[in-house]
């Protein structure tokens, strides 16, 4: 095993960059699987996605890890489920929270640098907010990890997760950069395209991330997009906005895909694509631009129905996959660390536990068997009133649901270190079994009619989800648990 490790790092490292295929992962903030053209949309316009869609691989059951941002973005590029690095729900940006990913969690920027990639991020990143990691430094408390650290050479992002039209606080490798005006797809759109055309080594091969803010709350859109969907598709104007917000971003990826045909290297340049979990619905007034849609399937963002984490998702890789190619097979982002490594030649540590598994062989039309089922947990879905699983793993064809007593749900979700104990010691009481595929909007619950599975997948469920809480990592103060043991 020693020999076969020295072999492919020696492989690795005398592989020009024309050799090693690049990467560009990009996420979009909120986005509802049904929110594309190629996923269905009666009147959202998405060409540049659906040609992506057309020339390569799309996924019809694909998940995010959470339905929530930050556990979604940590497991999505840790590979890892949200409690074995303690971000439960998403890390409040006016708080000055100090939850962050922990520093001894390995990443997929991390392990491609290592591997010789040079490495740069480009919008949200919401697994720590970098303003108070920089302000913690000059005071001598730096016990947030930098983004150097979490394995950036390059980046380009804003705290401000809400704010889309003039964001502030953007920082640029560590500096402060004044607001800058304009929508937030555009900016991150072009200083994608930017660092591909001026900043980056060509000689090196490359792993860029690109995570839009948008259609996340507040949604704007440029008017021009705004005024084509007013009226021909929606008389409400919010409707319209939203509409135009995934036009806006659809837009900035074709101009990063032209980019790649310009530069010569599409070809060998694997394009990622994916929302960070299911479509928000934040109600009326000023918050009345939420209008996307995770049809056919039931739910949305800060729930576990399937809707809340089913994802729209496409891989594209002209020298590898073929056109048209469909992957009904569940999988997810939190295979994508293992994906992307094993594309890249890249070494995992041999003591690093995934939860998820290299999805490779479906891309190359391989046969695929998942170990570890795609499951789900969260302390806190239903907000108090609606019935949302707390629990959730997929099987086959099946999902299995499980859900907490009401009353032991909080108004909020934001995450603060008070909530561990409602995460280690919230008890599943009922459950409810559903085909996702025959019954997408889980209206027929087959705990009745399929007793054998239905007791089987309990069981499962339920052992997994005490598993999950006997592991779940906690905090002390600015500190995950197992850092102070360390």
């Amino acid at each position: 095993m020693f020999r076969q490790l020295i072999t492919l790092l020696f492989l690795t490292a005398t592989l020009s960059a024309s050799d090693r295929p690049n990467i560009i992962v990009i996420v979009a903030d909120d986005l509802g699987y049904g929110d594309l053209g190629f996923t269905g949309h009666p009147h959202i316009r998405t060409p540049h996605l659906d040609q992506l869609s057309k020339n390569g691989a799309t996924f019809t059951h694909f998940y995010s890890p959470a339905q929530v941002c930050s556990p979604s973005r940590a497991a999505t590029i840790t590979g890892r489920m949200p409690h074995r690095h303690g971000i439960y729900s998403f890390i409040g940006g006016s708080s000055g929270s100090l939850t962050h990913l922990p520093k001894t969690e390995s990443t997929i920027p991390q392990l491609l640098r290592k591997s010789g990639y040079q490495t740069a991020i480009f919008g949200k990143w919401h697994n720590s907010l970098i303003d108070v990691q920089m302000q913690r430094d000059k005071t001598g408390n730096g016990d947030i990890p930098s983004m150097d650290h979490y394995g950036f050479d390059y980046w380009f992002c804003s705290d401000d997760n809400a704010k889309i039209r003039n964001k502030p606080g953007w920082i640029r490798n560590g500096k402060v950069e004044a607001p800058k005006t304009g929508l937030a797809a555009n900016i991150v759109g072009s200083e994608a395209v930017h660092w591909l055309n001026k900043e980056r080594d060509p000689n090196k091969p490359f792993i860029q991330f690109v995570h839009f803010y948008e259609p996340h709350w507040y949604v704007d859109a440029p008017e021009n997009i705004t005024k084509h969907y007013l009226g021909k598709a929606t008389s409400r104007r919010n409707e319209a906005i939203y509409f135009a917000a995934v036009t806006n971003v659809d837009k900035e990826i074709g101009s990063i895909h032209h980019t790649l045909k310009k530069l010569g290297i599409e070809k060998n340049t694997v394009i990622f694509f994916t929302s960070d979990h299911g479509p928000s619905s934040l109600g009326g007034g000023k918050k009345d631009r939420n209008y996307g849609t995770a049809s056919p399937y039931r739910g949305h963002k800060y729930g576990l129905w399937d809707g809340s984490i089913h994802a729209p998702a496409i891989v594209h890789w002209p020298s590898k996959i073929g056109a048209n190619t469909t992957i009904a097979t569940p999988t997810g982002s939190i295979d994508w660390l293992p994906t992307i490594c094993e594309i890249t030649n890249t070494p995992v540590p041999k003591t690093l536990e995934l939860d998820g598994q290299s999805h490779l062989p479906l891309l190359l039309g391989e046969p695929f068997h998942r170990i570890k089922p795609l499951q789900w947990h969260h302390y806190n879905t239903n907000f108090m009133t609606t019935p949302n699983p707390n629990a959730v793993m997929r099987i086959d064809d099946h999902v299995i649901c499980g859900f907490y007593a009401p009353e032991t749900q909080l108004k909020r979700s934001s995450w603060n270190e008070a909530h561990l104990s409602k995460v280690q010691n919230g008890k599943l009481l009922r459950f409810q079994l559903y085909n996702i595929v025959t019954d997408p909007a889980q209206k027929t619950d087959l705990s009745k009619t399929q007793p054998g599975l239905f007791k089987k997948l309990k069981i499962q469920l339920n052992s997994a989800h005490q598993q999950m809480q006997s592991e779940a990592m906690g905090w002390r103060g600015s500190l995950p648990i197992k850092e102070l043991n360390n």
